[in-house]
């Protein structure tokens, strides 16, 4: 879906692409931590360091993976061995 007229988004693209290749990758990871500031600040105050990852994990991939593979990693990040993991 997209709310851009084509000779805009074509307009767009091509300043995107006239940027330096370093540029462009600095831009998306912008983004991307912009999304990851966002994510973070919407979970709920107090929660353990296990309950936020399991939270970023449903926030992220609940969409890519099966509610199976959803639940193995959950109980691989809640088991007592997780806390040595790096945090997030």
């Amino acid at each position: 879906m997209t709310d851009t007229d084509p000779q805009t988004e074509a307009i767009y693209r091509d300043l995107l692409m006239k940027r330096d290749p370093a540029e462009r990758f600095l831009m998306g990871l912008s983004m991307c931590e912009a999304a990851r500031e966002t994510v973070l600040a919407s979970l709920p105050a107090g929660q353990s360091e296990i309950e936020r990852k399991v939270a970023i994990l449903h926030r992220y991939y609940r969409g890519d993976l099966d509610d199976a593979e959803i639940v193995k990693i959950e109980q691989a990040l809640r088991a007592p061995s997780a806390g040595h993991r790096q945090k997030i």
